[in-house]
């Protein structure tokens, strides 16, 4: 299970998601969810494996495909945190946002939920980017 603790951009309430990862032989797996309208909504997607540091998810809700997003691994220690940079491409109308639109953003994952610091090792890569706590974002 990985957390998102902070964000460059705060895009909707549910951009500081838990999400589960697992593979499948070759395919990675990516599961979360998030609430909508008093219902819970289910997001299931998958990648092939590409280039290094590099994965472009399919992401699915009922069979239906919702977006595809490319993740570029900026850094990680694959145990307790990573650096992502995100940017998604809408593929179905949704929430005001248009099929063919496009969101990216910068994320900090940790397999800790009370992460409220940024690992020093990433303190040189995040300096400019102005992340966001998701714990401030949530309390809102």
């Amino acid at each position: 299970t990985w957390y998102v603790t902070h964000v460059k951009n705060v895009t909707s309430p549910s951009v500081c998601q838990t999400f589960t990862t697992s593979q499948n032989d070759d395919t990675s797996i990516v599961d979360y969810s998030f609430p909508k309208d008093g219902q819970v909504i289910s997001i299931h997607c998958e990648a092939q494996p590409e280039k290094e540091k590099r994965l472009t998810f399919t992401c699915k809700s009922g069979g239906t495909t919702i977006y595809t997003t490319i993740f570029i691994v900026m850094e990680t220690d694959f145990e307790e945190y990573a650096l992502f940079y995100r940017c998604i491409t809408f593929k179905t109308n949704m929430s005001g946002v248009k099929a063919g639109e496009k969101a990216d953003n910068y994320l900090v994952v940790s397999t800790k939920s009370d992460k409220e610091d940024i690992p020093a090792a990433l303190q040189s890569l995040t300096s400019n980017l102005e992340l966001k706590k998701c714990s401030e974002i949530t309390k809102g």
